[in-house]
């Protein structure tokens, strides 16, 4: 069965972000990000499904130095590309095909 899961970032400060999703979809996302939190590189990825039935990746981080988030922009800036953190760096070097 898919597990269907929606995030919707805030759209500026001091507004509401959602995570719409089945039951074992959110049981699946809080398994993946206690694995996140206790894991010795600091990330996690785990598959979801959108309503259009398309599956996605959602990349969880935790290992993000003070430097990386003082520079961080917010979801809603145009500026934000959280791919630029070192941990995602290193997962999508690591998951490069040979």
């Amino acid at each position: 069965m898919k597990s269907r899961l929606h995030l919707h970032s805030h759209s500026g400060p001091q507004t509401r972000a959602y995570i719409v999703a089945e039951p074992t979809a959110l049981r699946a996302l809080a398994q993946a990000a206690d694995r996140a939190a206790r894991s010795v590189i600091g990330m996690e990825t785990i598959k979801f499904h959108g309503s259009d039935g398309h599956e996605y990746e959602l990349f969880i981080a935790c290992d993000v130095s003070e430097d990386e988030w003082q520079n961080l922009p917010c979801p809603y800036e145009k500026t934000s590309k959280p791919d630029n953190l070192a941990v995602i760096k290193l997962y999508d070097e690591i998951k490069k095909p040979a």
